[in-house]
């Protein structure tokens, strides 16, 4: 091998290992996706932790993180190791005291771009929705038993029917009815009260595994649907 093609060589060897290297840098974090309790600022959701950081937790406390593998929950007091299926080190309890514990680790029944999944719209639910990419939204509702109607109202004040046929849960948002990237839009539904008020967040590109898909709604402030995905999960 020539001088020239043999250091062109070695570079890309360089070069993959370092990319190899980064991956498994990137897939080397958990991501916190639920906190509570008097720590619960030290982890807040949305936060990367190395999967070799101690996560210090006192009593009352619960972080739950999220890898590839599934979510785990953390109990305080105590010390973990966000990556170990159980502590490795905790405060001895005090009498009637519960022990720290880390919850199991379950695969992932979700499957991002599925018909059923957290990117459709609950209508009868308000806060802001997040699609995934740029296709048209869909509308959910519990209760199928039922044919069932509503009026969706844009923000210049035009309004569209949305129907409901019996047994059906899902309803397609309307075609003419642009479905636009921090828009908000209200859904009357009769019998109702108080109209359902929706923010729209497009997430461009949909992400393509479990943490990025909560990272991204974490960020975007779909908190109703990063519930249903942890939920999920556990």
């Amino acid at each position: 091998m020539a001088k020239g093609e043999l250091g062109r060589s070695l570079g890309r060897v360089a070069m993959a290992a370092a990319l190899l290297a980064a991956a498994a840098s990137a897939t080397a974090n958990v991501l916190v996706v639920r906190s509570s309790g008097p720590s619960a600022a030290a982890y807040p959701a949305g936060k990367s932790l190395p999967d070799n950081r101690r996560i210090a937790l006192r009593q009352g406390d619960s972080v739950t993180v999220l890898d590839a593998r599934g979510t785990r929950i953390f109990r305080g007091p105590g010390r973990f190791n966000p990556s170990a299926p159980a502590p490795i080190a905790s405060i001895p309890a005090a009498p009637g005291e519960v022990r720290p514990r880390v919850a199991a680790v379950r695969a992932a029944p979700f499957v991002p771009g599925s018909d059923a999944s957290i990117w459709q719209i609950d209508a009868a639910q308000s806060g802001t929705h997040c699609l995934a990419g740029d296709g048209a939204p869909s509308l959910w509702r519990a209760d199928a038993s039922a044919a069932a109607q509503a009026t969706l109202e844009a923000p210049d004040g035009s309004r569209r029917e949305i129907a409901w046929a019996a047994g059906e849960e899902s309803a397609l948002w309307p075609a003419d009815l642009p479905a636009g990237d921090g828009a908000d839009y209200e859904l009357r539904q009769p019998d109702v009260a108080v109209p359902a008020r929706i923010r729209l967040r497009r997430i461009a590109p949909p992400p393509s595994d479990i943490p990025a898909i909560a990272a991204a709604l974490i960020e975007a402030g779909c908190q109703a649907q990063l519930d249903l995905l942890v939920d999920s999960l556990g």
